[in-house]
């Protein structure tokens, strides 16, 4: 996953870059912040097909009230909870 957070007043945007994640997973893109509060930034079901599922990926982008200096990462989690990916800001 490749990710770009960009400073809004008072929140972030993001976008991501995602890839390899098994067909039909429920996923959601979420922000962590420095004092571990969890904020959804958006949510996707992994596709099947030419353009998208595991060997294409997703492109998302989304938005999250955490202030810019708060976040510590951006992880893609399915719906149980299970982590497939993070990157630290």
């Amino acid at each position: 996953m490749t990710v770009r957070v960009t400073p809004a007043a008072g929140w972030v945007r993001v976008r991501a870059a995602v890839t390899g994640l098994p067909e039909g997973e429920r996923c959601t893109l979420v922000v962590v912040g420095r004092d571990g509060s969890r904020t959804t930034a958006g949510s996707w079901v992994v596709g099947a097909g030419a353009r998208e599922g595991e060997g294409k990926g997703a492109a998302l982008d989304g938005s999250a009230a955490v202030a810019p200096a708060d976040v510590a990462a951006v992880v893609v989690e399915n719906e149980s909870g299970k982590r497939f990916v993070s990157v630290p800001v």
